[in-house]
Formats: structure tokens, C-alpha cells, sequence
């Protein structure tokens, strides 16, 4: 996943739903929501009650016609359409809501959790999968709590209440309903043992949308003028290996559908045969047949419980191991942590191409991380935003290829936050100051720009900039940016740090950027050079080891001072 430009919160607290096991987040769901449970309970005992009447007015209403005795009342078939409409609508909105609620906090804390973890403990998972789960897998929980659990509730309640009144009516017509029983807990059973299979079709899926996702990205697709057949191969590769997991896990569903029919019409076989040597009539039969449908579409609903129990179980197994990982601390962690215990400290070890190094960094002051390329300043930079979000101090991170969402200008440089008048005035300055103004009319044209995804409506610099306008007006006491000015020109760069210099929202502020460029260097307060392999070869005031001829740092900026 990408480093992204914004402030990187510290670690907080959730509530722990996501720590319980499958069945423990069912239970605890149904405890924080009993009331609308208990009101869907009984709007589907009241809905399964009037739909039970249905089958003795149709054997009512077939006697009539076959006697020709006494008017037709239809007046109540309405009555009970309307009920049955009402009631069965009611339950479904008090079960659906729930779920959506709880799809909504696990999302939410999983973001938080992703937010509040290092980029170390996710580093395995590619943006695909991450979107899989955050997203696909969430869904399906929901779809668990909500549509599958709503089934069984109703399952039940149609036993209790279609049982007894078929009894009462002729306790012979009960056991030919048993092919039909046999059958759909046949289909359910040899669907849900395809698990696994849904599993790896949810990993393929994670793998596919990432592929397209990361491979469009890399491309530029907005600028994509030319094919390339590679390209296409391995994206073919990937889409197959999905589409035979997706083949596999519907084998069972394939066979074992017919097993349902089969089921109901060896039932109506066996009762029109019970019905035939107890001479019921044919009432009895509609009479019958009405039952058989009024049982059919919980028991429909319920075989189709198997596929939804089988792919929830494999997303809540990719949602725990997700959160195992983020809750597991990473080696690299707990070395950096131990070789930095006091934050208070200006001094700090890191790791440097297999070596320690260590970088002194004064508190409130500017310092640049300078060196050649590839020498690894940004590498250290990541090593100390990671140790403050260790421990738990709020930062400000830029990283070269910021982040931008498909949003207005504006709200990729608020990220959410309240804004009030003053806040604005100082983002329209910085809109003027770092010269985005050119991209639009007018400043509040500008803010109102839509950026596209990834920012693809402007280039790189200027989105560069959007997230160190994005950094400044964060009120982090830290603030870390990765080669900040390298896309602009160097008069507009001395004249944006002259600027920063004198805002009063970075007074008491510790800057750290990293640079190639003399520009950068001379409003900075504090200067540490590098060089791989060797270390730290120069630190200290800035002005005086740019200006002493027998510095390295004067040495690599001697042909930027011509």
C-alpha cells in the first residue's frame, strides 16, 4: 500500500468486535438489537400465521366452485395479500438494518485498525485484497446477519406455526412432506462443504482486481497509447485461475439443484396418494399443494443458507487473518522501539543498509536529510515516522507520490476536517503561494476542481503540492516530507520557503524533508548529509557546512552554487 500524504494518527482503541470469533459477533449483534429481533420475531409469526390460512380458503373456495352452493368472497384473499405484504416487508427492514449497521462498524474499525498499524504489518497484502476484505468480505457478513439469519428465524417460525395446522387438519398428509425435507438439507449440505473453495475464489478475486488495479496505476491508463500483448497475457492467466475456483465451488450447487424438485414432487406424489386413499377430495389436494408452497420458500431460502454460511466462513477467515497480522508486532518494530526508548531524545538509531546509523534531529527546527539518489534518506525517513506512530505521536508524513482520491481539490486537502474562516483564508493563500491557482479561473474554482482518480487531472508536482498544502494545515507538531520541492522551479521553491518560514503555524514545528537541492538546504536550520555505505558524513548548522569548503556537504553542492 502506498505511503500516503496525511497525517498518520496514532494507535487507539476499538471496540473489539473484530477479535471475536463468527459466532460471538452473531450473539453479541443479537443482544445489542434485540428489540428489533424480537419485533421481526413476531411480524414473521404474524406473517407465517395469515399465510397458514391461505391453503383453507383455496380448499374453501374450490369447494364452492365444485358445488356451486353460496357466493364467492374474495374480499378476504385481498385482506390477506395485504397482511402478508405489510408483515413480511416489516421483518425483513428490522433485520436488514442491524446488519447494516454492523457492516458500517466493522468497515470502520478495520480502517482504523489499518490506519493505526505500520505499513510493515500489511505489507503482504496487496490494495486488491485489502479492498476485497474491507469491502467483499464485509458483505458477506452482512448478508450472514442479515438475510441468512432472517431465513432461519423464518425456517422456524413457519415449522411451529404450518406444522400444527396441517396437523390438525389430517395428521396422515405430515409424512408425505419428508422427500422435500430430505432433499433441500441434502442441497445444503453438499453446498456448504464447498468452503474452500469459495475462499480461494474470493483470494483470486482480491488478486484480479488488484492486478488491474496496480497495473492501470503503473500505466497511466489516461495517457495509454499502446497495447501490450504481455499485458493482456498475464492478466488472462489470472482471470482464469478465478474463473476455476469460481467453476469449482458451483459444481455441487450445479448437481445437487435438481435434488429440490425432486424433493417436491415425490411429496405431492405421496400426498395426493394419502389424500386418494383417505377420499379428502380435491380441496384437500390445493389444500395440500398450498402447504407444500408455504414450506417450499423458507426451505428454498434456507438450501441457499449453505452458500451464504460457506462464503461467510471464508470471508470471516480472511478478515481474521488480516487482523491477526495487524495485531502481530512486527520484528523491525520491536528493534526500533528498543533501540529508541525516549522520544524526548534528539538522537536516534536506525537502521542504515544493514548497519545503525544515528541522526540528530533538533526539535522545532528544520532539518534536510541530504544525499545522492538511492542512498537511502528516504528510507530513514519512513523508519522515523514509523517510530513516532509507534509511539503514539501524531505526525505529518508527504510521501514523494502522495495520495489523491477522486474528490475536489478541497477536500484532499481537508481530509474531513472542520474548516473555519481562517482556515480557509490560509489554504487559499498556500492555493496562491504554491502556484495551483493556474488551475482554474479563480482560487475558489481551484477548490472545487475535481482531481479525478489518483489525481489523474493533474500531474505530479502539483499533486505533490496538494499534499504538503494537505501537511501544513494538519496541526501536527511533526511534519515529514519526502523530497517536497523537487517537481517545482527553483525561484518558485525560494520563494516558498521564505514563505514557510515565516508562518506562525509552523513556529515550535519540527520539519524534516530530505533533498538533493541547494534551494531546499538554505532555509533549513539543520543539515545531515549521507552516503550509502558510509553513513552519516556530515551534521550540524546548515548555513555553516554548505559554506565550509572542506565539508562533503559543500563538496556536493559546490556545482549547484555556480
Amino acid at each position: 500500500m502506498k505511503c500516503t500524504s496525511t497525517t498518520l494518527i496514532p494507535p487507539v482503541k476499538v471496540k473489539a468486535r473484530l477479535d471475536r470469533g463468527l459466532l460471538q459477533l452473531v450473539i453479541r449483534q443479537f443482544a445489542e438489537f434485540w428489540y428489533y429481533y424480537l419485533g421481526a420475531l413476531v411480524a414473521l409469526v404474524v406473517t407465517q400465521y395469515i399465510q397458514s390460512s391461505l391453503p383453507f380458503y383455496a380448499k374453501e373456495l374450490v369447494d364452492l366452485v365444485g358445488s356451486a352452493n353460496g357466493p364467492i368472497e374474495l374480499s378476504k384473499f385481498f385482506w390477506l395479500a395485504l397482511g402478508i405484504v405489510f408483515f413480511r416487508t416489516f421483518s425483513r427492514l428490522l433485520f436488514f438494518y442491524p446488519a447494516r449497521v454492523l457492516q458500517r462498524e466493522l468497515r470502520t474499525e478495520m480502517l482504523l485498525r489499518i490506519e493505526s498499524s505500520t505499513p510493515r504489518r500489511y505489507l503482504e497484502y496487496p490494495a486488491g485484497q485489502l479492498y476485497q476484505i474491507v469491502y467483499n468480505d464485509f458483505e458477506n457478513i452482512r448478508t450472514l446477519v442479515g438475510f441468512a439469519l432472517l431465513q432461519v428465524g423464518n425456517v422456524i417460525v413457519a415449522l411451529m406455526v404450518l406444522l400444527p395446522r396441517m396437523f390438525s387438519y389430517h395428521a396422515a398428509l405430515i409424512l408425505p412432506l419428508s422427500p422435500m425435507f430430505i432433499a433441500v438439507t441434502l442441497f445444503t449440505v453438499i453446498v456448504s462443504r464447498n468452503r474452500y473453495y469459495y475462499r480461494k475464489n474470493q483470494d483470486m478475486q482480491g488478486e484480479v482486481q488488484n492486478f488491474i488495479m496496480e497495473s492501470y496505476a503503473g500505466k497511466s491508463t489516461i495517457k495509454n497509447y499502446h497495447a501490450e500483448i504481455p499485458f493482456i497475457s498475464l492478466f488472462r492467466s489470472y482471470s482464469q485461475q478465478e474463473l476455476w475456483y469460481t467453476y469449482r465451488a458451483g459444481i455441487g450447487v450445479s448437481y445437487s439443484m435438481p435434488l429440490i424438485p425432486l424433493g417436491v414432487g415425490l411429496s405431492l406424489l405421496w400426498g395426493a396418494q394419502v389424500i386418494y386413499q383417505h377420499n379428502l377430495g380435491v380441496g384437500a389436494l390445493i389444500l395440500f399443494s398450498g402447504f407444500i408452497f408455504l414450506f417450499l420458500e423458507p426451505l428454498t431460502y434456507l438450501s441457499w443458507i449453505g452458500v451464504v454460511f460457506s462464503r461467510s466462513l471464508a470471508a470471516w477467515q480472511r478478515i481474521q487473518n488480516l487482523v491477526v497480522a495487524l495485531n502481530r508486532q512486527h520484528p523491525d518494530e520491536e528493534r526500533i522501539m528498543q533501540t529508541n526508548p525516549d522520544l524526548n531524545q534528539e538522537h536516534y538509531q536506525l537502521e542504515f543498509w544493514e548497519d545503525e546509523i544515528s541522526l540528530q534531529i533538533p526539535s522545532g527546527e528544520w532539518s534536510v536529510l541530504v544525499g545522492k539518489t538511492g542512498c537511502g534518506k528516504t528510507h530513514l525517513l519512513m523508519q522515523l515516522a514509523e517510530l513516532y506512530k509507534l509511539r503514539g505521536v501524531p505526525i505529518s508524513w508527504v510521501s514523494a507520490t502522495p495520495y489523491i482520491y477522486n474528490d475536489t481539490l478541497l477536500n484532499n486537502i481537508v481530509l474531513g476536517q472542520k474548516v473555519d474562516q481562517t482556515k480557509m483564508e490560509l489554504i487559499k493563500e498556500l492555493i496562491v503561494l504554491f502556484e495551483l491557482s493556474v488551475l482554474a479561473p479563480s482560487v475558489d474554482q481551484v477548490l472545487q476542481l475535481m482531481v479525478g482518480e489518483n489525481g489523474k487531472r493533474i500531474s505530479g508536482g502539483q499533486a505533490k503540492r496538494v499534499g504538503v498544502i494537505r501537511s501544513l494545515i494538519s496541526g501536527a507538531k511533526i511534519v515529514i516530507w519526502d523530497d517536497p520541492f523537487s517537481s517545482i522551479d527553483v525561484v518558485l521553491e525560494r520563494r516558498v520557503g521564505d514563505r514557510l518560514r515565516k508562518l506562525d503555524l509552523l513556529k515550535g514545528v519540527t520539519v524534516i524533508v530530505s533533498s538533493h537541492r541547494l534551494t531546499t538546504v538554505r532555509f533549513c536550520d539543520h543539515l545531515i548529509y549521507i552516503e550509502k555505505g558510509v553513513g552519516v558524513v556530515d551534521s550540524g548548522d546548515a548555513q555553516t557546512l554548505i559554506s565550509n569548503q572542506q565539508s562533503k556537504s559543500h563538496e556536493y553542492f559546490k556545482h549547484q552554487m555556480a
